[in-house]
């Protein structure tokens, strides 16, 4: 038994196909498809088959789940524990990043924010001071990690509480995804 003809055309348009477009997946002539959807012809048992089917590759297709890695950032610019704080700040400034994942080797070991360096300067202390502060005196936690197979959407959900998630391949750091990363995925 056929399923319901109309089925063809309300997917279609669902997933934004012209007829041409469906035409191509299922192996058949644009024509064909317009005549269905115009109830013109009695296809054929194959035919409702080969398009039902490639309109659902299509579906799947774009419901594809997208990854960490399609839209972080590959440069990563880091510093480490033991850098002069000043150094690590004149990085941020250069590259105009608010914050920097600190690394002691391949190893996370903490962050560094314009807003821990504020904090700072707001508690009184002289930016004089800082020539002789190391990162280690000012940094913060660190990033959380995911591998760049994971999901956009847990990195999503870690951005509402971290201001950038560092992407992993084989445990070792491979980019970086901060809120505006996200907006690649539009």
């Amino acid at each position: 038994m056929l399923p319901d003809l109309e089925e063809i055309s309300r997917l279609r348009r669902a997933l934004g196909l012209s007829q041409t477009q469906v035409a191509a997946l299922a192996r058949v002539s644009q024509s064909t498809i317009a005549k269905i959807e115009r109830k013109q012809t009695n296809p054929s048992y194959d035919v409702v088959k080969r398009i039902l089917d490639g309109l659902e590759s299509e579906r799947k297709r774009k419901q594809r789940v997208a990854t960490v890695a399609e839209v972080r950032s590959r440069r990563v610019v880091t510093t480490s524990p033991s850098a002069p704080l000043e150094a690590a700040v004149g990085e941020m400034r250069r590259h105009k990043f608010s914050q920097l994942p600190v690394l002691d080797g391949d190893r996370t070991v903490g962050s560094l924010s314009e807003r821990a360096i504020a904090e700072l300067l707001l508690a009184g202390k002289n930016p004089r001071e800082f020539a002789a502060m190391r990162v280690a005196d000012v940094m913060e936690a660190p990033f959380p990690t995911v591998d760049e197979h994971a999901p956009v959407a847990l990195a999503a959900s870690l951005l509402q509480h971290y201001p950038a998630v560092l992407t992993t391949n084989r445990g070792v750091v491979s980019g970086v995804v901060t809120k505006s990363d996200l907006l690649k995925l539009i």
